[in-house]
């Protein structure tokens, strides 16, 4: 009986050594994710679906609008267009205007997000729009043509 004692002690011993040894691996790996994403470049892609009120001259106005974000500092490309039809059943064609943003880095997007610019471009567009999808990513791929 008397052993079981310093067994316990032990093996608690080795349980929170464990624990903390997983807690510390796990924060490396997340601070090694976040520096390494920093540097990775993030495409951001929105989809508007429009009011059936809305007119083709409107649409054609919110697209130059769209454009214009190219004009922001933080934006390395962008592109903007409207649905290409499909008769594939996986194409989901039934958005108004795509726009597809790339940015160097998430700090990039981050700051385009809280730009006056970006957000007075958006009063312009939104009202015409019913709905709207957002895609932010990591662009992992290795090479550009």
């Amino acid at each position: 009986m008397k052993n079981c004692i310093p067994l316990r002690i032990a093996a608690t011993l080795l349980m929170l050594y464990t624990l903390m040894s997983a807690s510390i691996v796990h924060a490396s790996a997340a601070e090694e994710n976040s520096s390494v994403n920093s540097n990775i470049p993030v495409v951001h892609t929105v989809l508007f679906w429009f009011k059936s009120e809305t007119t083709a001259e409107t649409v054609a106005n919110i697209t130059n609008i769209a454009s214009s974000y190219g004009s922001l500092p933080m934006v390395r490309a962008v592109y903007v267009g409207d649905s290409l039809p499909s008769e594939r059943e996986v194409v989901d064609d039934s958005f108004g205007i795509a726009i597809t943003l790339l940015f160097d880095s998430e700090k990039d997007l981050q700051a385009y997000n809280a730009d006056p610019e970006h957000a007075r471009k958006s009063k312009q567009i939104l009202p015409y729009v019913t709905r709207g999808v957002i895609y932010d990513f990591y662009n992992r791929a290795q090479t550009h043509k």
